[in-house]
């Protein structure tokens, strides 16, 4: 199957609509799965755009197939993993129209939370400089844009080879 790319600019308009969509299936996600509520809800660490969308809000892609969101958490050590389901939605995102959001859950190893935008950042690209799983190499491939938290929206946090 071919992809099909929308070649159009990936604006804070865009981004905007992600913040509002991630808020929505971060309540849903944890409404679904209430047996993570107590290892997982407080261990948030930021929520990203990823991928060809994140490259394409950098000005360096190659079109629009669809957006990647990942919600990195920091590991609890009493549920080391979670599920690798990717909850896939169609939406309007800025001025995309109908187009898929995937939202992926990504874990990684370390502390806790931290309200410390640079230990945010640095905690999330040690994680894609290690690259130690097939999700972070994946990643660590194209770029990562900031989301939330709101301090962190619009930063670049992982930038393209």
């Amino acid at each position: 199957m071919t992809k099909s790319y929308r070649h159009q600019p990936v604006t804070e308009a865009e981004l905007q609509s992600l913040v509002t969509l991630s808020a929505a299936e971060e309540r849903a996600f944890f409404t679904r799965n209430l047996h993570l509520v107590p290892t997982y809800r407080d261990r948030l660490l930021a929520v990203a755009l990823c991928q060809g969308a994140a490259l394409q809000f950098l000005g360096r892609g190659y079109g629009v197939n669809d957006f990647d969101v990942h919600f990195f958490y920091v590991q609890n050590p009493r549920k080391p993993r979670l599920s690798r389901a990717v909850k896939r939605v169609m939406a309007n995102v800025g001025t995309f129209q109908r187009v898929p959001v995937d939202f992926v859950r990504t874990v990684i190893p370390g502390r806790g939370p931290t309200a410390d935008l640079v230990a945010v950042v640095d905690h999330l690209r040690e994680f894609l400089r290690r690259r130690p799983t097939a999700n972070a190499m994946h990643l660590a491939e194209k770029a990562v844009i900031g989301l939330v938290p709101p301090k962190l929206f619009g930063a670049t946090i992982w930038p393209a080879v």
